[in-house]
This record gives C-alpha cells, structure tokens and sequence, in this order.
C-alpha cells in the first residue's frame, strides 16, 4: 500500500513569512491557512518554525566482514540525559552545490576516517514536523573495515567536534535497538538494516 495524502501543498495559502532569527540555525514565522478534511479553509494561524539545511546520514557497514562502524560524540540537547554523548551514524549538512554523495562521502572520512566505496539510498524522514524544517536523507555506505583505527579520535577541530569510534559485528549492531539508543536517525538506520541486511550483501557481493 501507498499512501496518498488527500490534499498537496496547493492547497495551502501562506500570508506572510518572516525571518525571526538566523544564525546557525534559522527561525522563522509563516502566517497561513490550509484546506480541512471537511472541503472548508481553516482560520489564519501563525506557526514558528526552525529551518536548517537537510542532512545526509550514513549507516557504515563491511560486508565481507560483516561489520558496522558507528560514531559517538557529544550533544548539548540532551544533557537532561544521563549522558549526552550519543552513539549515531555519520551524518553532516548539505551544503550550496553539494549532492548527497558528496556529502555522504565527505562525513564519512571526516568522522570516521573512512572511504566509502558503493552506496545505497535507505529512505528519508522529517525529524520533527511540527517545528523543524528539514529533511534527513539515509544511506548505506560500503567501507574496508579492516582500515579502521579505533584508537583515533575523529572530527574537524574548526567544528568543535570529538569523534570517538565503535566498529562492532552487525549482529551486535542490530541488537542495540533493544536498548536504550536515543538518537533517532540511529534507530531507524538500524531497523532498515536488521530488515534489508541479507538483500544488501546480496547486492554488494555482485
């Protein structure tokens, strides 16, 4: 089954749409009115939303040594958490110009030290419709384990970043979505992989 949304977003009028805030990120003000699902126009609302470019993530995966590589960092949004350094997958911005391979590519050595050899496009998903305006694309992305140096530390010092690595079997992988991983594009990488993986190598073998 597909599914198909009643309505597009020609039925949705915006009014105004005012900068509030740019930095980093970007928060901004649409005043607008959509079609219900009765025919009728709903009433002028104002929502604010923040904007940032869509991003690229990368579950690193080693067929031949049926390995995956993931990441762990630290993360200010979550410092209500017992720990806010985070166990995730390789992901970075889109910048100007940039394609997805680019930027899958270029994360993936930055933070992992790691070339990528084939990828493969998961699926995407809206982290937070309600606030956030932004795409998360997810690849597969093939790499030589083997090359892979646990004891370096990764990331781009201009970033503030300090990237610790963990290459575990991919059966131990999988099983930590029994466990407490917090960071959602993770948990989702690793479910499309528990349910992909076997198609996956038989892809990759060719």
């Amino acid at each position: 089954m597909k599914f198909k949304p009643m309505y597009s977003k020609k039925d949705v009028e915006v009014f105004a749409d005012e900068c509030l805030y740019k930095g980093f990120f970007e928060m901004r003000k649409l005043t607008l009115r959509h079609k219900k699902f009765n025919g009728e126009w709903s009433q002028p609302m104002s929502r604010e939303m923040m904007v940032r470019n869509d991003a690229i993530c990368v579950l690193l995966f080693d067929p031949v040594a049926d390995k995956v590589l993931l990441i762990e960092q630290f993360r200010p949004t979550v410092l209500r958490s017992e720990s806010p350094w985070l166990l995730e997958l390789v992901a970075g911005m889109v910048e100007e110009g940039e394609s997805d391979e680019d930027v899958a590519r270029r994360e993936s050595l930055e933070e992992a030290g790691v070339t990528v050899k084939r990828l493969e496009y998961m699926f995407k998903f809206v982290p937070s419709p309600g606030g956030l305006v932004e795409y998360l694309r997810m690849y597969a992305g093939e790499f030589d384990s083997s090359l892979v140096d646990t004891n370096k530390v990764h990331g781009l010092d201009s970033e503030n970043e300090d990237i610790k690595l963990h290459l575990i079997s991919a059966d131990d992988a999988i099983a930590l979505l029994k466990h407490d991983v917090e960071n959602a594009s993770t948990i989702m990488g690793l479910q499309w992989f528990a349910l992909n993986k076997h198609d996956l190598v038989a892809r990759w073998s060719v």
